[in-house]
């Protein structure tokens, strides 16, 4: 059975009323919603802005525009990313909560003091490239162009560090007796793995496409680069989308009273393994 979110609110301090979503549907739409956000940008720059969005500093032929362009150099494609943002970003960081608590109640941990720290200092990491992406969200390159270059840096950084620290924690860290995961669970593992790869191979080629580009100003290698970037950003959605499936049968509510949110994760029915 799928946990509901329930969000409550008082009405003159008389009156309360609750709806309830699916934890699954808020994932869907958490995630779901950059990814339209960026497909939308993308067909909207091409089509309406492909001349001055593929336009750089030597003047070479291209075919692609880069995400800079995409998000935040026209619009209303800068509008439509930024509205897409400014309603997932506070989900995002309820998600990373609630996660971190699953994560703390898993059973037959080891070491399980410094486990706890391990898992915090990996959801900070979360947390800060979170932050980053917010940073680089709303100052584009046009408004300030170094804190829009440390935004993606510290992005790209903590989004690789967050992943692989993931991946070798759920693989490596020692348990207390041998667990058998089910086949779901294996799933996970596969996929998490498959996106992690999927995205520091995109990530590493874009670099290359990049170096190329600024040090020779071939035709087409910066659309190269754009392309890269593109996977990059989808690689990075599918890898935090895994979550929808880890929480097929989580119980977790998230409570709204007087404009105030608070966050609450039950221990029972979860998948913990």
């Amino acid at each position: 059975m799928l946990a509901d979110i329930i969000v409550l609110s008082n009405v003159n301090n008389r009156m309360s009323s609750r709806v309830h979503i699916s934890v699954y549907n808020f994932l869907r739409f958490t995630h779901f919603l950059p990814q339209f956000a960026f497909v939308f940008c993308l067909i909207i720059t091409i089509f309406k802005d492909m001349k001055k969005s593929t336009k750089t500093h030597c003047k070479v032929p291209n075919v692609f525009p880069s995400m800079s362009a995409i998000i935040a150099g026209f619009e209303p494609q800068r509008f439509v990313w930024r509205m897409s943002f400014a309603l997932t970003s506070v989900p995002r960081y309820f998600i990373a909560y609630l996660q971190l608590q699953r994560l703390l109640n898993r059973s037959h941990i080891a070491y399980r003091d410094f486990y706890r720290w391990v898992q915090l200092i990996n959801s900070l990491i979360h947390t800060v490239e979170l932050t980053f992406l917010l940073q680089l969200t709303y100052i584009s390159s046009n408004e300030n162009k170094r804190m829009h270059e440390y935004g993606f840096i510290g992005f790209t950084l903590c989004s690789l560090i967050h992943m692989l620290g993931t991946i070798l924690i759920d693989y490596y860290w020692p348990r207390t007796k041998k667990i058998c995961l089910n086949e779901r669970e294996r799933a996970c593992r596969r996929k998490r793995l498959k996106w992690f790869l999927c995205n520091f191979v995109s990530l590493t080629i874009s670099s290359y496409f990049f170096y190329r580009h600024n040090r020779f100003c071939e035709p087409f290698i910066y659309s190269a680069y754009c392309l890269c970037e593109y996977f990059v950003i989808l690689t990075n959605i599918g890898y935090h989308s895994i979550i929808r499936d880890e929480w097929d049968q989580t119980d977790g509510q998230v409570h709204n009273c007087n404009a105030l949110f608070f966050l609450r994760q039950t221990k029972q029915n979860m998948s913990v393994s």
